[in-house]
């Protein structure tokens, strides 16, 4: 079966609804212009609706409210500098003066309530926006975006104007090739088998990275081979289908060996061995979280950069006497380098009593009452424990001044809180830096010569060389809105000119 559609999008994620809105936005007075979403998962959302710390913006009306001093200047800085000078400039330019608009279309556009802020690590200041929590629960930040965007795109699905459709469990099997090397299309297989085609004068990529293929063959093993096996944040689903599929039509690739390895994904005391892991929120240590060896001393600044914190637990926490464990686990089982999380009740109260909660139930964080019965519920030493705590606090009373680890910004005390809420984190495979080299138009380019690919864009993860060697917390959701929104444009003035 064939048929058509003016721009075709591939990929239900942020990035993919994000350019499938603003394209539907931009062609909302040109007659007979249509748009397509492919997904193959059973609905929209993709690793985006798990994403839990925040989306990055600066100069919002939320920093604005809360008296925040910050800069496009200040943000691309932060951004180049986690990514260690592998940054493409002309790309973070455009991520973070577009940051703005970004934040303010989803508090305006879809009423999003935005109005969290943390420091997160790698940052100068606070500018990750989440959402607060409503009656003692928590509000997701990224599955009320997702949601939001896919609520407005199934009303355009249903107003009968044939302008947009969406398919699920529709999986892209290549795309379709103009005479004239461009792209034409796509190809499609449903989940009973049948084979579908659809012509586009455009297509957006937005399929995500490849950090869910776990042990399995694939570009991970291909260029981080070190990292295969290693437990994931990720869904199954996200198996670099976009590369493959713009690689076949001679596609560049930028930076595939840089994979994310995020320092925290919380290891569950009933299942340490499971590969997938539930992501540790970067603002757990945001709002004040310590990390702790097995032996309850401090190793790390814990608001450092997600590549230096996860070296330093596979450095200091790696060893029979240093890996922190559940009392119900023992040496062998579950990772091989894992450190104590711990939050004094002043950071829980920051970081969200509910969404805290939200963990407990899931058997991933347990509540001690004082610092005794912390020692026990971790097994240390009470004088070690109360040692790196009073010293944790001298730190903070020192204005201005780094501790030994270089940590300058301590969020809260934490050697006299009623009560600490503390669980296991082990690095867990997080995200692509590596992907599509792309333009700031959002155009593939071409590996021979470095042309754009005609009717070929891309947007979020699939895409690469933005951000480097290490992605910046909370950059992920605004790329995704960012570029996405660019996608958007790009294929309706592509259209247009046609």
């Amino acid at each position: 079966m064939t048929t058509r559609a003016n721009i075709v999008v591939i990929g239900g994620g942020l990035a993919g609804m994000s350019a499938a809105l603003e394209a539907l936005h931009q062609t909302r007075n040109a007659v007979g212009v249509s748009v397509a979403l492919l997904e193959k998962e059973a609905r929209t959302g993709g690793n985006s609706a798990k994403a839990s710390s925040g989306i990055n913006g600066v100069l919002t009306r939320t920093q604005k409210a809360q008296g925040v001093a910050d800069s496009v200047k200040a943000f691309a800085r932060d951004t180049e500098r986690s990514g260690h000078g592998r940054s493409n400039e002309t790309l973070v330019h455009k991520l973070t003066e577009d940051s703005t608009a970004a934040v303010t279309w989803l508090q305006k556009e879809f009423g999003l309530d935005l109005d969290v802020l943390a420091q997160l690590g790698g940052h100068s200041a606070p500018r990750t926006h989440r959402r607060p929590e409503v009656g003692g629960k928590p509000q997701p930040v990224g599955w009320g975006i997702v949601s939001a965007l896919a609520e407005r795109l199934g009303a355009f699905a249903r107003d009968g104007s044939g302008r947009f459709r969406l398919e699920t469990g529709a999986r892209v099997t290549q795309l379709l090739k103009a005479s004239d090397g461009g792209v034409a299309g796509a190809e499609y297989e449903t989940a009973n088998g049948a084979r579908h085609r659809v012509q586009a004068d455009v297509v957006v990529l937005a399929t995500g990275g490849f950090a869910g293929e776990g042990a399995r063959p694939g570009f991970l093993r291909q260029f981080a081979p070190q990292l295969a096996g290693l437990a994931s944040t990720n869904g199954a689903f996200a198996t670099g289908d976009g590369l493959r599929l713009a690689s076949a039509l001679g596609a560049a690739l930028v930076d595939m060996d840089q994979v994310q390895v995020h320092p925290t994904g919380f290891v569950a005391a009933a299942d340490p061995a499971n590969p997938t892991k539930f992501l540790a929120a970067e603002a757990l240590r945001g709002e004040g979280g310590i990390l702790l060896d097995a032996q309850g001393a401090r190793f790390v600044d814990e608001l450092d950069t997600r590549d230096r914190v996860t070296a330093a637990i596979f450095h200091h926490c790696a060893t029979p006497d240093t890996c922190a464990r559940h009392n119900s686990t023992t040496s062998g089982q579950g990772p091989s380098a894992a450190a104590f999380l711990v939050l004094p009740q002043a950071a829980a109260d920051r970081f969200g009593l509910g969404s805290l909660g939200f963990y407990a139930k899931m058997g991933l964080v347990s509540r001690a009452d004082g610092v005794d019965d912390l020692a026990a519920a971790l097994r240390v030493d009470a004088k070690v424990l109360r040692k790196t705590l009073d010293a944790y606090d001298t730190a903070r009373s020192t204005s201005g001044q780094s501790d030994a680890y270089g940590k300058s910004v301590f969020p809260e005390a934490v050697a006299a809180a009623e009560a600490y809420f503390w669980g296991v984190v082990t690095p867990v495979i997080h995200y692509c830096m590596g992907g599509l080299r792309f333009d700031v138009r959002t155009r593939v380019l071409r590996a021979a010569d470095g042309a754009p690919i005609r009717g070929l864009l891309a947007a979020g993860e699939v895409t690469g060389g933005l951000h480097g060697v290490n992605r910046l917390a909370g950059n992920s959701l605004l790329e995704c809105v960012v570029y996405g929104r660019e996608a958007g444009r790009q294929a309706s003035m592509e259209v247009e000119a046609l």
